[in-house]
């Protein structure tokens, strides 16, 4: 996903639909092609909310159930607005073993937000995730496309004052 994301929207663009349209036609399954197409959607809309859901259901030719389970389903998906800065804690073994709680509380504290939540201004969104596939790094934290770690809850005020700018 690029970052930021966009302001919500309750709509697909014109252009969202064609890079769709041109995906859509690499895939002859459409199932195939599911993920990659939500990726390019919650990019232009910011979250996938039930009215964006059910106008890409249309534009997949899919139930509206299989992609709601689909979008749940992923950390990476959201139904609801998320900040232009996404924190995404792994919680795994590895992680939570070595301190990955601390981190995610840390970062609550000093962003004044419980986990899952968007700070007010819409600038971070605090996600606890199952695995960010950094177990060398544990404990690791991933802030839009850059991942981290080793952290401890010592760094969050630094790391985070570099995306307060």
């Amino acid at each position: 996903m690029t970052y930021p994301l966009a302001p919500p929207t309750n709509t697909i663009s014109p252009a969202t639909r064609e890079r769709l349209a041109k995906l859509l036609a690499e895939y002859p399954n459409r199932p195939a092609a599911l993920l990659t197409a939500l990726y390019l959607v919650q990019a232009e809309c910011n979250h996938l909310n039930d009215a964006v859901l059910t106008e890409f259901a249309e534009i997949m030719a899919m139930p509206k159930s299989v992609i709601y389970e689909v979008t749940t389903f992923y950390s990476l998906y959201s139904t609801k607005p998320v900040g232009r800065n996404i924190i995404m804690v792994c919680q795994n073994l590895c992680c939570f073993l070595r301190g990955s709680d601390e981190v995610v509380m840390a970062i609550a504290r000093e962003l004044g937000i419980k986990p899952g939540e968007t700070t007010p201004d819409g600038k971070f969104t605090l996600r606890p995730v199952e695995c960010l596939a950094a177990c060398e790094r544990a404990p690791a934290i991933q802030i839009n496309d850059k991942l981290m770690g080793p952290i401890s809850p010592v760094d969050i005020p630094g790391i985070l004052a570099e995306y307060r700018r």
